[in-house]
């Protein structure tokens, strides 16, 4: 697999992921945690789903690293794969919050800015939890994975529809480095304001 085909497939993963994961579990579990009260629960379901973003992304990786050689590879690929994963969550993060912003949904952006601590827990635990199943395979081994690559790789496949899907996957890798790279220049905005203003208070 080269290193284009790798870059698109990591995109193919998230559209793929991200339609099935949206449709099939969040929203049900957003409907029924909202009906018993328990909207704070979401953030377990948003951590699972990482996980089996990050799982499905490392397993890419894996089997990448085993169809080709070279030095360098063992040490690109990881680290795009890596780089993918960070700014996916960034953008993710950023798309919430633009799309609150637009809805003038100041409940949410509430909400948004009370959880902004776990977006960087995900953020930077999932470059932690990636490098360990490079590692430790084992850990991305259960038949949710298992089934989700399958479809994954299902829609790759198509002869058709694979390349559109293709197509459609890189175009979304690079709207989601940009976003990506958006929400960490707004980050670091905040922090450099919040601490710029502890310096004039002290001063």
């Amino acid at each position: 697999m080269g290193f284009f085909t790798f870059l698109i497939f990591l995109g193919i993963i998230n559209i793929v992921f991200g339609f099935i994961w949206k449709w099939v579990f969040v929203l049900p579990s957003a409907i029924i945690f909202t009906t018993i009260n328990l909207g704070r629960a979401m953030l377990l379901v948003k951590a699972f789903g990482a996980y089996l973003l990050i799982s499905m992304t490392a397993i890419a990786t894996l089997l990448a690293l085993q169809n080709g050689s070279g030095g360098l590879k063992l040490i690109l690929f990881p680290v795009v794969g890596a780089f993918v994963l960070f700014m996916g969550f960034a953008s993710n993060a950023y798309e919430q919050r633009k799309q609150a912003s637009m809805n003038y949904d100041f409940n949410l952006l509430s909400q948004i800015d009370r959880d902004a601590w776990f977006d960087v827990v995900l953020m930077f635990g999932s470059l932690v939890l990636y490098i360990l199943i490079l590692f430790i395979p084992s850990i991305a081994v259960n038949p949710m994975n298992e089934w989700l690559f399958d479809v994954i790789v299902w829609a790759y496949d198509l002869p058709v529809l694979g390349w559109i899907i293709g197509i459609g996957g890189f175009v979304f890798m690079l709207g989601v480095i940009w976003h990506g790279l958006l929400m960490l220049l707004m980050l670091g905005g905040g922090i450099y304001m919040k601490i710029r203003g502890e310096q004039i208070n002290e001063e």
